[in-house]
C-alpha cells in the first residue's frame, strides 16, 4: 500500500519552529517494516501552502493519508483537508497526533472528511486498523461511528518499536529553530528515550498522548539510533524530547555514562524541560560531562499560590535552590513561564516577571496560557464554548485566547511584552544569552519569533 505521512505547515510559516516530526517517523518505520511504501510530506520544512501543497499531496498518489495535527493547526488546515477529500475521493484519510488524542470523536467536526481518528500512540493501532478495517481497534474511532467512546492507547513495550525512519526526514534538511530555541550546533535531531508523565499539572494534556506511566526504551536501542544519526546523517546535537528524561535518575545516569564511553562528537539538551526536583549533583555533573550545555526547565509561575493551584508540586524557594544547584555545576538554565493561568491576577503575573529576573536563569520564555483540550484547565475553559464553530481561530502561541477573569486579552498581551522586555533588556542577560541563542542558522528566525510574541501575529 502507498502511504503518505502529512505534517502541516506551521501557522507562522516555514521557519520559526522546525523539528523533524519524530512521531510520524516512528509510524514510518512501523509501516515500512510491515511492507508498505511510505513517503513523508513535512510542509513545515517544505514551506509550501495552498495549491502547491495540494498538488504535492495529490502527486504522491496515496492509498492512505496519515495526518498529524495540533489544535493550533485546525484553523488553517480544515479547508485544506476538505479540499484534499474532494481531490482524493478514494484515498483513506486518518488523523492522529495531539488534537485527535485530546478531543477524540470531536476531531471529525474539526477535520471534515476524515475516515478515522487515532488517540494516543498509534504505532500498534494503525497496523491493526489496516489488517482489520471492519471493527475499530482500541484507541481508534471510525467516521462511520464518530460518537464511539475510546480512550487513548499507549505502547506498553517500547522495545518492540523499530527505529524512526530517519531517511524520510534527513536532519540536515531542518534549518530552523528547534523546540526550546536554544541551539549550539547543527544538524540537530530529536530523540525519544522515554514516554509518559505521572505528574498532574492542570494546564497540561501530554498524558492524553503518551500516558501517565513512564516507559523506557532500552538504552542499547537509543544509542543505536544516536550512532546512526551521528555517523550516517552528520548530526552534531541531540535533543532528548522526553517529558521526563530525569524522572528515573538511574536511567538518565546510565545514558550519560554510555555517552562518556562512546565519546561521539555530539552535544545534548532536553528542550521539553526536566523537573528541577528530579536533579541531583551526581546527575548534573554526569550530564555536563556527557555534553549537556544548558538545562531547560518548566517553572511556569513565580507565585506560590498559582504553583499550588496548578499542582506543580514545587515552591519558589525550592525552584531557586535547584537553579543554584545547576549553576554550581557550571550549567546555564533556560526557563519556561506561563502567563495568564486560570485564577491569576495581575499581581501574580508581576511576581512571575520579577521571579524570572531574581531566579538568575539565563534564558526565559513567556507564553500565554492556552486552554489545551484534554487538560483539566483547558476543558474547564472550553466547557460551553463551541470552538469547532470558530475553527479554533485564536488558538496559537502568540495570541491570548483565554485570559483569566478580570484581565483582558489586551492587558495580558501587554504584560507578556513587559515580561520579555524586562528580562532581556538588561546588560547581563544580553551578554549571557548571546552564546545560547544566536546561532548563524537561527538568528533571523529568532527575530521573527520575537516579533510574533511582541505583536501577537503568527505562531512561532
Amino acid at each position: 500500500m502507498r502511504i503518505t505521512l502529512f505534517y502541516p505547515p506551521r501557522p507562522g510559516g516555514s521557519g520559526t519552529n522546525l523539528v523533524p516530526p519524530v512521531g510520524l517517523l516512528y509510524l514510518g518505520g512501523v509501516l515500512e517494516n510491515a511492507g508498505h511504501e511510505v513517503a513523508l510530506l513535512d510542509f513545515a520544512m517544505l514551506g509550501e501552502t495552498g495549491e502547491d501543497m495540494l498538488e504535492r499531496v495529490v502527486g504522491s498518489r496515496p492509498d492512505l493519508l496519515l495526518f498529524s495535527a495540533f489544535t493550533s493547526d485546525v484553523f488553517l488546515m480544515k479547508p485544506v483537508f476538505r479540499e484534499l477529500r474532494r481531490k482524493l475521493p478514494k484515498t483513506r484519510m486518518w488523523l492522529g497526533g495531539p488534537h485527535a488524542s485530546c478531543v477524540g470523536g470531536g476531531a471529525f467536526r474539526d477535520f471534515p472528511g476524515m475516515d478515522a481518528v487515532f488517540l494516543g500512540e498509534a504505532e500498534e493501532s494503525v497496523l491493526e486498523a489496516l489488517q482489520f478495517p471492519e471493527a475499530p481497534p482500541d484507541g481508534v474511532i471510525y467516521g462511520s461511528d464518530p460518537d464511539r467512546i475510546s480512550e487513548p492507547r499507549h505502547v506498553k513495550d517500547l522495545s518492540t518499536l523499530p527505529l524512526p525512519a530517519w531517511h524520510l526526514a534527513p536532519p540536515a534538511s531542518y534549518r530552523g529553530l528547534p523546540n526550546g530555541v536554544v541551539l549550539k550546533k547543527t544538524p540537530y535531531a530529536p530523540v525519544i528515550t522515554t514516554r509518559g508523565c505521572p505528574y498532574r499539572c492542570t494546564f497540561c494534556a501530554g498524558f492524553r498522548v503518551t500516558g501517565r506511566r513512564i516507559r523506557h526504551r532500552p538504552l542499547d536501542q537509543v544509542w543505536n539510533e544516536i550512532e546512526l544519526l551521528v555517523k550516517e546523517y552528520g548530526v552534531r546535537e541531540i535533543h532528548i524530547e522526553d517529558d521526563n528524561f530525569t524522572f528515573d535518575q538511574d536511567y538518565a545516569k546510565e545514558f550519560c555514562r554510555i555517552a562518556l564511553k562512546k565519546k561521539l562528537p555530539v552535544l545534548f539538551s532536553t528542550p521539553n524541560g526536566v523537573r528541577l526536583d528530579a536533579l541531583n549533583d551526581e546527575l548534573l555533573e554526569l550530564m555536563k560531562d556527557a555534553g549537556w550545555y544548558v538545562i531547560h526547565c518548566g517553572i511556569e509561575s513565580g507565585s506560590d499560590r498559582i504553583l499550588k493551584k496548578v499542582m506543580k508540586a514545587s515552591t519558589t524557594e525550592e525552584i531557586k535552590a535547584n537553579i543554584s544547584r545547576i549553576h554550581d555545576h557550571g550549567l546555564p538554565v533556560a526557563a519556561y513561564f506561563i502567563l495568564g493561568l486560570p485564577g491569576e491576577t495581575t499581581e501574580d503575573i508581576r511576581k512571575t516577571i520579577s521571579f524570572s529576573i531574581e531566579s538568575g536563569v539565563e534564558w526565559a520564555q513567556f507564553a500565554c496560557f492556552l486552554p489545551i483540550p484534554g487538560s483539566p484547565d483547558g476543558d474547564s475553559f472550553l466547557q460551553g464554548r463551541d470552538m469547532a464553530a470558530t475553527g479554533w481561530a485564536a488558538f496559537h502561541n502568540t495570541s491570548c485566547p483565554a485570559p483569566p477573569e478580570n484581565i483582558t486579552a489586551g492587558e495580558l498581551k501587554s504584560l507578556q511584552r513587559k515580561a520579555f522586555l524586562s528580562f532581556y533588556l538588561r546588560p547581563g542577560p544580553v551578554i549571557r544569552t548571546l552564546g545560547l541563542l544566536f546561532h548563524r542558522h537561527t538568528f533571523i528566525r529568532i527575530l521573527k519569533r520575537a516579533a510574533a510574541y511582541l505583536t501577537g501575529s503568527g505562531n512561532p
